[in-house]
């Protein structure tokens, strides 16, 4: 797959996957970053799954608008995107660069009993929350939401604590449609009902 950032064409191979997610595949491109690229509706992982591939087309029309307003002055810990990744004719955003942050964990580890055993101090995860704490009261000052916050989208290096994810971010008129079924708020999220309680 090819894709454009900043006028020059970037290759995208199996060899470069760094991550996969229900709506993107993330690579490594080299020079500490990594690219965002949001699956399409033919996606090989929709095969089969109309109702994902409508959620594909919604989130890449949502995205050619909501992406190139993305808030700027976010706490450093947020992984924002940088530069907005392209299709050939320049006119379609297929997803974004942002930076690479090597050498963490996904917090989750970190309420794995074995995991914190072989020498996670109660100390260091304190601090790793504080420091998720003051990352995300920066956030929400600058009037974004963490709409899909869960442990698989915050990444810890040491007791730094980073915030993945960042385009499921709510902020002005761009709601969050998506999250994690774990970590939903049972008021929004009325299995019953076909949309979210907004």
């Amino acid at each position: 797959m090819d894709v454009y950032v900043g006028g020059k064409k970037i290759r995208l191979g199996p060899m470069q996957s760094i991550g996969k997610g229900g709506e993107a595949d993330v690579y490594d491109i080299g020079g500490d970053r990594a690219l965002k690229v949001f699956k399409p509706p033919n996606h090989p992982d929709y095969d089969g799954l109309p109702e994902e591939q409508r959620g594909a087309r919604e989130r890449i029309a949502t995205h050619q608008r909501k992406l190139p307003k993305f808030p700027t002055g976010l706490p450093p810990r947020v992984v924002v995107p940088q530069d907005l990744a392209f299709d050939q004719s320049g006119k379609t955003i297929l997803g974004y660069t942002m930076p690479l942050v090597r050498g963490t964990e996904v917090l989750r580890r970190y309420s794995e009993r074995t995991f914190r055993a072989a020498g996670v101090p109660t100390n260091v995860v304190t601090d790793i929350f504080r420091d998720l704490h003051g990352t995300v009261r920066g956030t929400h000052a600058h009037g974004v939401t963490i709409g899909d916050f869960n442990d698989l989208n915050v990444l810890v290096r040491g007791t730094d604590a980073f915030l993945i994810d960042a385009d499921s971010m709510q902020f002005g008129g761009f709601p969050c449609t998506v999250f994690t079924a774990r970590f939903v708020d049972p008021l929004r999220c009325d299995p019953k009902q076909k949309t979210l309680a907004l």
